[in-house]
């Protein structure tokens, strides 16, 4: 290799790593190095999305979903001071009241003890067997019992990560074939990204649907794949990588916008020329031609169409962003601004909420509008998967302190998400869905917490609430409830942690399929499907039953 070959790359890295560029490349995550191809792309009529909510640090859901069943006085007996009281809530009651936006604020919460919300988490739950379900969600998340009532959530009993079905006797006599790393945050978050317990380092499941479906939406420069929580590998495919953005207005290249005053102009096409791009017009008497160092450079060709495509696609997104106002009518369940964050003083709790799951799902409301009806004008949207989390979730100590106040952010979120769905006339047109990275203990350690356990209970929202075809069937519990006595033959170890009975991999795959995903495609990007079938040969025998009205 030639000393002037080996200067050009140091050059061309300096490039990369200095300067105005690289922020606005950093924070469109890794928008630029999309593969823009071309590729045999389904044909879909309309538009659909998927939305994951990641539950980060394990969320402990028998506190969320408290059982109803013989399996209630287990579930007291081992959780003690933490255990929800069996104190029934009426959903009718407040039924009207979150629907007109006027639940009670404060000391008139539905939930308020003594405006604790430590003592509101573990007051009762919102019974739920009026609709089938031998389970009650928490007092803090009366919104949240109201989308289940109101037929637009289903909830999923004991999912977890699986490679295939699990029994205790397996475990104990070491024939089980277990997940890598069980228990173990980074380990598990990265296998339930992967679509594969038994592989770590291979791309993401949505990353594979992204690779499968390159051009899927008219080849737009957004892509499918887009994260409002950081860079995450089940966005990340071989070919494709997703957006990553936060909250609120979409980035920009700071004071070189288009078409803002002659000021900017003249630094775009300052920076693009020397940048190896063709000038812009300049509103001034710049005109700037292109450096032409690109030409006999394959580096610096690649570091100038890397720049083009990261300020073309952040132009084309803050245009459509800035377009649209949006003033929805609907009101939250306190009469708030839809997406407003709630104060503690109207949630009757002595700590605020943070927000940021609300305002993710607020920005995921915006861009799916923005799909949905082409504002980019790329020729149609068809498909997008986001990605949303909250944090905070590994509650191994003062649990009542800070689990109620996710849970209370996590049914707000939901319930205002759903409501601009509904009133942007998208409901049909979106699933969202649950994930975290395992379940929590049933026992309680020293802490006053839980410890990272396996199996949990998640939920699927969307929908009309109307069971019509193609919409989620929901208001029903899916999959079986386990025994919560400690040693039973759903005690991993007699630890307390649940086996799951069913794998989130058959979660996700159901999920998909109403996307469009075709069986073919379903048994690459989930490999262990197979493992979960209950006819041989038959993927769609793997799914969860009557997730979707057919």
């Amino acid at each position: 290799m030639s000393k002037t070959n080996i200067k050009d790359r140091r050059d061309f890295m300096a490039m990369l790593l200095k300067g105005s560029a690289a922020g606005a490349l950093g924070s469109m995550g890794q928008l630029a190095l999309m593969n823009q191809a071309m590729a045999a792309a389904p044909s879909f009529s309309g538009y659909k999305a998927l939305v994951c909510v990641f539950l980060t640090g394990g969320n402990d859901s028998l506190n969320m979903l408290v059982p109803t069943n013989a399996s209630y006085s287990d579930y007291k007996a081992i959780r003690g001071a933490l255990a929800v009281a069996e104190n029934d809530l009426n959903i009718s009651l407040i039924g009207a009241d979150i629907h007109n936006g006027l639940l009670g604020k404060g000391i008139a919460n539905p939930y308020n003890v003594d405006l604790k919300h430590q003592s509101a988490y573990t007051k009762g739950y919102y019974d739920l067997s009026a609709k089938g379900i031998k389970l009650g969600v928490n007092a803090v998340m009366p919104e949240f019992a109201q989308l289940v009532n109101d037929n637009k959530v289903t909830l999923i009993a004991n999912v977890g990560n699986l490679v295939t079905p699990v029994t205790k006797d397996q475990i104990e006599n070491n024939s089980a074939n277990l997940p890598l790393f069980l228990f173990a945050h980074n380990q598990q978050q990265r296998a339930l990204q992967t679509g594969q317990g038994n592989n770590l380092d291979d791309i993401g499941w949505a990353g594979k649907i992204a690779d499968a479906w390159k051009g899927i939406n008219n080849n737009a420069s957004l892509g499918l794949n887009i994260s409002y929580a950081g860079n995450n590998r089940m966005l990340i495919g071989n070919d494709t990588s997703p957006v990553v953005l936060k909250p609120g207005s979409p980035p920009f290249f700071k004071e070189m916008r288009q078409n803002q005053n002659h000021f900017e102009d003249d630094r775009r096409a300052v920076f693009k020329a020397l940048s190896g791009l063709a000038s812009e017009t300049s509103s001034s008497t710049l005109a700037f031609n292109t450096t032409g160092f690109t030409d006999n450079n394959p580096f610096m060709r690649l570091y100038s169409n890397m720049i083009n495509r990261s300020m073309s696609s952040n132009d084309a997104l803050l245009k459509a962003w800035n377009s649209q106002s949006f003033e929805y009518s609907s009101k939250g369940s306190y009469g708030e601004k839809l997406f407003d964050v709630v104060s503690a003083n109207d949630l009757g709790f002595g700590q605020s909420i943070k927000g940021n799951f609300i305002r993710q799902l607020e920005a995921v409301a915006k861009m799916i509008d923005l799909g949905a009806k082409d504002v980019f004008n790329s020729g149609n949207y068809k498909r997008q998967i986001f990605f949303v989390s909250m944090g905070g979730f590994d509650t191994h100590f003062s649990q009542s302190n800070r689990h109620p106040l996710l849970l209370r952010e996590l049914s707000l979120g939901l319930w205002k998400f759903q409501k601009a769905m509904e009133e942007l006339g998208h409901e049909e047109k979106v699933t969202t869905f649950s994930m975290s990275d395992f379940g929590r203990s049933i026992s309680i350690n020293a802490g006053a917490g839980t410890d990272h356990a396996w199996g949990g209970h998640h939920f699927v929202m969307g929908g009309a609430g109307d069971k019509r075809s193609g919409n989620l069937n929901g208001g029903n519990l899916i999959g079986s409830l386990p025994s919560l006595k400690q040693g039973s033959n759903d005690d991993f170890s007699n630890k307390g942690r649940l086996i799951p009975s069913l794998a989130q991999d058959q979660l996700n795959a159901s999920i998909c399929s109403w996307f469009g995903v075709d069986e073919n495609l379903l048994s690459t990007v989930f490999p262990n499907l197979s493992n979960f079938e209950r006819t041989s040969g038959v993927v769609n025998s793997a799914f969860l039953d009557n997730l979707f009205v057919s």
